[in-house]
């Protein structure tokens, strides 16, 4: 199945937890060259970001979800490429850093 069409199944979860579960399951099962991940964006004096950052800190630590600063050359990349104005952001992204959006 596509990315694009388990992203859709994951988005059509109507319970948040286990929405966000099915994304986390498609992260750690992805193969190949071009993987989709889960990224937080965070900068070091937001509250909220550290919150948030506890909230994931099991997810952060096994590598499921990527801790990414808005100052990091790549943080710069994810919110120019994809209009991000707030943080904490938790995303889905495809290989190239691109904001997935639902089809449905």
């Amino acid at each position: 199945m596509a990315i694009q069409e388990q992203f859709d199944e994951c988005y059509t979860i109507e319970n948040n937890q286990e929405a966000l579960a099915c994304l986390k399951d498609m992260v750690k099962s992805s193969t190949g060259s071009c993987r989709p991940k889960l990224v937080l964006l965070t900068q070091g004096n937001c509250i909220p970001c550290r919150d948030e950052k506890s909230l994931h800190k099991a997810d952060i630590a096994t590598g499921v979800i990527q801790e990414v600063g808005i100052d990091s050359p790549e943080g710069l990349e994810i919110i120019a490429k994809n209009g991000i104005d707030s943080i904490p952001a938790l995303l889905f992204l495809d290989c190239n850093n691109n904001l997935l959006n639902p089809s449905v």
